[in-house]
């Protein structure tokens, strides 16, 4: 008696491991089936277009979607917002699994196209989505919409903190606001309460889009201005190596927000994330979401690491000189020759 429910037992227990084994085949079988998946991409410029190579590689660190299971379907912009919609319209009709997208201003045309369809919609920097209204919370029960934000709002005081310190003497502080941008209005009224802490005079230029950020630009010297301070939105950023020019040329530095603001197109100085981190960040939510995790059980995430990054080539073309104590808190030093971590 004691052998026949030893061997029931044995007995059970073989076919409670064979059903498990051949619920992880039918598992694997049934998103093996989806695949390739398609993964749209949209951006408003080449500038964000780290955050895309951030994605990918991201996802081919992470191994659990093979690279072949994968497409990616780019949308860009190339400065012109007024296509995005088509774009988007464009992607979500070649039904694509999910839309990557960066900046608030690509994510606001993005993120309601997408709804009725439910379509999952990962950005892989925004400034502040949920600061700015685009989204109602970091974690809501009711979205399709997740990603990484650049922080580029809530960081501001923070920043200006950092200017008092390289710049103990500086008195004012230009900053380019665009009031057609909720992304802007936030971060300037941040910027407005830190500067009378710290001492700063806001001299505040209004612009509406790109080219009057050049035209601001190319108007500021040292008489108004001791620094140049950048503030998210598109108008500023999708100008950003224009006015990291026009910057160097009146000798006024620059001071940015993201690490390839600073190395690609040569910012004096940059405290923040970088977009390819962030679309590397990103990357383990759109795995998860292809893997069958709703999007609502995915809070919106804050980049993992803050760097300060200086540019020496620019300190020297401008004739600024960091002090050992402001280089030895560096994370990078870019120079021409190297960049030194």
């Amino acid at each position: 008696m004691k052998r026949t429910r030893k061997h029931q037992f044995e007995m059970g227990i073989a076919l409670l491991a064979v059903a498990v084994v051949l619920s992880v085949v039918n598992l694997n079988e049934s998103v093996a089936a989806d695949r390739p998946f398609r993964i749209g991409v949209m951006v408003p410029g080449d500038q964000y277009l780290p955050s895309v190579a951030g994605l990918k590689r991201g996802m081919k660190d992470l191994n659990d979607i093979q690279e072949r299971d994968v497409t990616y379907v780019l949308e860009n912009s190339g400065r012109d917002t007024a296509k995005l919609i088509d774009m988007t319209k464009k992607l979500l009709a070649g039904k694509v699994n999910l839309i990557f997208t960066a900046t608030n201003t690509a994510l606001a045309v993005v993120g309601p196209l997408a709804k009725p369809s439910k379509t999952p919609v990962v950005f892989g920097s925004a400034a502040g989505p949920v600061e700015s209204g685009i989204v109602p919370a970091y974690a809501t029960p009711d979205s399709h919409i997740t990603g990484v934000t650049s922080a580029g709002i809530e960081l501001t005081e923070k920043r200006l903190d950092v200017l008092r310190e390289i710049f103990p003497k500086a008195k004012k502080i230009a900053i380019f606001a665009d009031p057609n941008t909720e992304s802007s209005v936030a971060a300037v009224v941040v910027a407005r309460k830190a500067a009378a802490r710290l001492g700063f005079t806001l001299v505040e230029r209004r612009i509406n889009n790109p080219q009057e950020a050049l035209e601001a630009a190319k108007k500021l010297t040292l008489k108004d201005a001791d620094v140049l301070f950048h503030t998210p939105g598109l108008a500023n950023t999708i100008a950003i190596s224009e006015l990291a020019g026009f910057a160097r040329n009146q000798r006024i530095p620059f001071a940015a927000y993201q690490m390839e603001h600073v190395r690609d197109d040569g910012a004096l100085l940059s405290y923040g994330s970088s977009y390819f981190l962030q679309g590397e960040q990103a990357a383990r939510l759109v795995s998860r979401i292809l893997k069958g995790t709703p999007v609502y059980q995915l809070p919106i995430e804050r980049p993992e690491k803050y760097e300060l990054i200086l540019n020496l080539d620019t300190a020297k073309a401008i004739g600024v000189k960091f002090t050992p104590a402001i280089l030895s808190r560096a994370d990078q030093v870019i120079r021409k020759d190297r960049t030194v971590n």
